[in-house]
């Protein structure tokens, strides 16, 4: 749910989690994805989510539950409920979809008949005047659209590459990784991406929307340049910025003659041998 929450903030989309659907407390293990006013943008969203309408019921199987015919006959009685909430007269059946993604393939369910195949790992599933979108996320193409089901996906490669190809659109999502990673670790899932390399690749991913003056606070002149590649010390730097406050010596250390050259006028360049030549010859 969280996932969703950053995921559908800039597609006129709002997620709601845990919604009471009845008199007798019962919490929808689904999320509430409801259209904000306006247009809604599902250009290029990840499979599974094109048809998403102005009310949308989702509900989420891990590897270790299984999407059985119990679990889609529970997801039709919280639409009857939420659909009730609302009015059957203020809000139409065909403006309610439902969503059932799971971790591996539920096969019994599959081999039903009214299943229809949409697109590599997304089915369409007919049950009476209901149309139920299946999301299966072990067949769902490894491809950047695709990167926020990933981190569901209980792989550790498509969780790494999710971590490495999600473009997040809030700025504090360490809580929502945090959690995600601990869980695979209780789940033993062989996961050898840490929190600490994410919070590493996060912030060297994200260097060009600090000020140049945060970046180098409370640094000395050696530990600016420690451990960096030559290119990734100038990375969005004007030379001013590259040179503010550091010695001569500790300017060039560690950089090749053609990377000291780098950007510098050739007639700088040409007046800085003659002098060499010059002192040679003197």
């Amino acid at each position: 749910g969280l996932m969703l929450m950053d995921y559908l903030s800039n597609r006129g989309f709002d997620v709601e989690l845990e919604k009471d659907l009845s008199q007798k407390r019962q919490l929808l293990d689904v999320v509430i994805v409801e259209r904000r006013s306006g247009e809604a943008d599902i250009s290029g969203i990840c499979d599974g989510f094109d048809n998403l309408s102005q009310h949308n019921l989702l509900s989420y199987k891990s590897r270790q539950e299984t999407l059985n015919a119990w679990a889609i006959e529970e997801l039709i009685g919280h639409y009857v409920n939420y659909r009730k909430i609302f009015g059957k007269d203020q809000v139409e059946a065909d403006e309610i979809r439902l969503y059932a993604v799971c971790t591996r393939r539920p096969q019994s369910i599959l081999s039903l008949q009214g299943v229809t195949e949409a697109n590599p790992g997304v089915y369409d599933l007919l049950v009476l005047n209901r149309k139920i979108r299946i999301i299966v996320l072990s067949e769902i193409p490894t491809e950047q659209r695709n990167a926020v089901l990933g981190f569901f996906s209980f792989n550790a490669e498509k969780v790494k590459y999710a971590l490495d190809h999600y473009h997040w659109q809030q700025k504090d999502v360490s809580t929502v990784i945090n959690q995600l990673l601990q869980q695979y670790s209780i789940e033993e899932i062989a996961m050898s991406y840490t929190m600490e390399q994410f919070k590493k690749d996060f912030i060297i991913a994200h260097l060009g929307e600090l000020d140049p003056e945060v970046r180098l606070k409370g640094l000395d002149p050696e530990m600016r340049l420690k451990g960096l590649d030559p290119e990734m010390r100038l990375k969005g730097l004007d030379p001013e910025m590259r040179l503010k406050g550091l010695d001569p010596e500790i300017r060039l250390k560690g950089l090749d003659p053609e990377t000291r050259l780098k950007g510098l006028d050739p007639e700088i360049i040409e007046a800085y041998l003659k002098k060499l030549k010059k002192r040679k010859t003197n």
